[in-house]
């Protein structure tokens, strides 16, 4: 299951990557032309509207039943307003609806859903203030029969204030955010590219030229890409800045004002930026600047109305002068490439109707407003009748151009694709090309994703294949019963405890095991036990099950170990998956049963010196008298001092076991004397026998407290045991003083 899970994995990994690898060009895969949509050439109507200049304006179609609405394009707004009955309620003009581009009776929609009063927010760096109610509706492109596409649950605000006199059709794509900003409301721009009607969130503006020709040159707007005909191109590209609500910033370098060779002046005193606003009509200019343009022209500042008006005569000189203002413009103050945007006087000659500005009659002014900081220099619609501006949002990039005039109907749209179809940023292509080669935004989230499924998955195996290989060789390691005190491989994750292998008994002094092959233990007899007494089972004897345990034995050199029969070198655990653990022996002689002779502490301290130490506690004999030789005192068969006689495997006599002296380091050169032999207690195989008493051992037992010579002392007063309990469950005897 988990390699098939494993092989499921890794082809969906691949299945991933091949979706959204790059395609090069040409490359059969690539899509057709016909799925990328096409921009749309939103055509202007013939009207000329406003109070504040002759403006080419747009017709939208709002709400259902659908009502019909003249606006102007916004570079700088995202919602789409319109002005509802309220905003001639008090007018004096019996053509406000008309002069208004007409009314949007929200109340009057099926579909409208009413959102609040809300302030309109641009502009107010301006002083543009007012409000509108808020909604949500259906707009579409375009009047009746044009066929324009319709986009549902759109922001619509429908208001009555005389700041903006016209309704509004934003072209930014930034959503309008009302209470939060973790539930946006799209703008219309965004939703005609979710929904596929055009290939980028871009668009190309001219606001069109009424002086031009007999009847004017309206206005181009194409949404997603840009009309070639109408733009004379050129090599300077811009950057959005940092601040969404003046975004289409340029450096201006200078303002030359040249005509009929007596007019050659720069306006500007020094270099500056300026915002780019087709919501405004005015250009809004430092107040040096405007002063030089009062002295250039002779205009003259009206304080109640805040505008230049022109009078018929001032009108009349700069007709005959004609002079032409042009802006250079570039990226930041100084350096690098720029572009020239000449106005004619022709453009700057408008024409304000009341009741703008607080005009009570109709006036010509020059649109050129005093600017009182650096947040107010903007370049309006006035600007615009003369420079075709393209901006791509996605690419964050924008670019301004000379306008020109074709004949009417020349059109050469061009798409200008997103950057998810890897268009270079600063590039304009036609809506058949075909994307480049470069990774797309998709692509490079396709193959993040596939390379950490990858490296998820790389994990995952190395860490299957080292717990397979640390299982696999514990199970190696325990086969072979490695013991604790041996060499153990680098990788091994076990570390063996500090002890001594349960193998085979290890001489503290290094001795040969040969050399104590036939060396005689005192206190073999402490282990006495007699075959009638009740002993735990070994596992393996005859009639009795395994249960997995060992009997514990004192070895002749005086080393407990663990044996049991068919294997006394080699035990195991039950259920072991890992290495044997062998306990150290204890360090006192079993525990004495029935009515053999108790052990006292200074005898089981004699025993640990001779254990640990390899020192025989027992005095060299001095007198002549014990010098008798092993052999002459253990002459006497045990049949002598009993009235049982061993068993046939036991006949051997005991001075043939008791011949050899004690080969203890200390006393190698003395002979064993009668007072150190403990009379071994022997039993029959033919039943229980009697356990023979202290008084027929010898003159002299070890195990009286008369007894001295002990080459060691005590701290404190030492209890008597009354068995050997207490000194077998002990390795270590705080107490011992070496």
């Amino acid at each position: 299951m988990g390699r098939r899970s494993l092989s499921l994995s890794c082809v969906a990994v691949v299945l991933l990557l091949l979706v959204n690898a790059p395609r090069s060009r040409g490359s059969e895969l690539e899509p057709r032309a016909s799925a990328t949509p096409a921009p749309i050439s939103f055509d202007p109507d013939e009207n000329w509207d406003g109070i504040d200049g002759a403006w080419n304006s747009f017709t939208l179609s709002v709400g259902t039943p659908s009502q019909y609405v003249r606006v102007l394009p916004s570079t700088a707004d995202q919602q789409i307003w319109t002005v509802q009955p309220l905003g001639c309620y008090q007018s004096s003009d019996s053509d406000c609806e008309n002069h208004r581009g007409w009314f949007f009776d929200f109340n009057k929609s099926t579909s409208w859903q009413d959102n609040g009063l809300w302030d309109l927010w641009i502009e107010t760096n301006l002083g543009y203030y007012g409000n509108a109610n808020y909604g949500y509706d259906t707009v579409g492109l375009g009047g009746v029969g044009q066929g324009g596409p319709s986009l549902p649950n759109q922001t619509v605000a429908a208001l009555a204030v005389n700041d903006f006199y016209l309704g509004v059709f934003g072209l930014n794509p930034k959503p309008t955010n009302f209470t939060n900003f973790s539930d946006p409301s799209p703008s219309y721009m965004e939703d005609l590219r979710t929904q596929n009607l055009i290939p980028s969130k871009s668009f190309g503006y001219s606001a069109g030229a009424k002086y031009r020709g007999f009847t004017g040159t309206l206005a181009s707007l194409t949404l997603g890409g840009y009309d070639a005909a109408r733009f004379e191109p050129n090599n300077l590209t811009f950057v959005l800045g940092p601040d969404n609500e003046r975004d289409i910033v340029v450096g201006i370098r200078s303002i030359n004002v040249t005509g009929n060779g007596t007019i050659n002046a720069n306006m500007l005193s020094e270099p500056m930026d300026a915002y780019i606003d087709s919501t405004v009509p005015q250009i809004w200019l430092p107040l040096d600047a405007c002063r030089k343009f009062e002295d250039t022209f002779g205009l003259v500042f009206d304080q109640t109305t805040e505008l230049y008006l022109v009078n018929d005569s001032l009108h009349t000189q700069l007709l005959q002068q004609d002079p032409s203002i042009t802006f250079t413009l570039g990226v930041g103050p100084s350096g690098g490439d720029t572009v020239d945007i000449v106005l004619p006087y022709s453009s700057f000659d408008l024409t304000a109707l009341p009741p703008y500005q607080g005009l009570t009659n109709q006036s010509r002014y020059f649109p050129l407003r005093r600017a009182a900081n650096e947040t107010q220099y903007t370049l309006g619609r006035t600007f615009l009748q003369e420079a075709y501006l393209i901006v791509e949002w996605e690419n964050a990039n924008f670019s301004v151009s000379q306008c020109v005039w074709p004949n009417q109907m020349e059109k050469n749209i061009i798409a200008i694709q997103p950057p998810t179809d890897g268009s270079d940023a600063s590039q304009y292509t036609n809506a058949s090309s075909s994307p480049s080669s470069s990774l797309s935004t998709g692509a490079i989230i396709g193959i993040v994703i596939g390379a950490v499924v990858v490296i998820s998955i790389l994990l995952a195996l190395l860490v299957l294949h080292n717990r397979r290989k640390h299982r696999r060789d514990s199970e190696v390691t325990g086969e072979k019963g490695a013991s604790p005190m041996t060499e153990q491989p680098d990788d091994s994750r076990v570390f063996p405890k500090a002890e001594l292998p349960a193998v085979e008994p290890v001489s503290r002094h290094g001795k040969d095991k040969a050399e104590h092959a036939n060396e005689r233990n005192p206190f073999d007899e402490l282990n006495y036990r007699p075959n009638s007494a009740v002993t735990p089972t070994t596992p393996g004897s005859p009639g009795s099950p395994s249960t997995g345990f060992f009997t514990p034995h004192l070895s002749r050199n005086g080393l407990m170990s663990l044996s049991g029969p068919g294997t006394p070198s080699d035990p195991a655990e039950a259920d072991n998956k890992e290495r044997e653990i062998y306990e150290m022996p204890g360090d006192a002689p079993s525990r004495q049963e029935m009515d053999a002779p108790a052990v006292g502490e200074k005898q089981a301290m004699m025993l640990r010196e001779r254990i640990y130490n390899g020192v025989d506690p027992l005095p060299s004999p001095t007198s002549g008298n014990g010098r008798d030789s092993l052999t002459n005192r253990g002459s006497n068969t045990l049949s002598n001092r009993g009235s049982n006689t061993l068993s046939n495997h036991e006949s051997n006599s005991l001075s043939n076991r008791e011949s050899n002296t004690f080969r203890s380091s200390t006393l190698a050169s003395s002979p064993v004397q009668p007072s150190d032999i403990i009379s071994p207690v022997h039993s029959s195989d033919r039943g229980p026998l009697t356990p023979v008493h202290l008084e027929d051992r010898g003159p002299i037992s070890p195990l009286q407290p008369e007894f001295s010579g002990f080459r060691f002392s005590f701290e404190g007063q030492p209890s008597e045991p009354s068995d050997l309990s207490e000194l077998a469950g002990s390795t270590t005897d705080s107490s011992l003083r070496r």
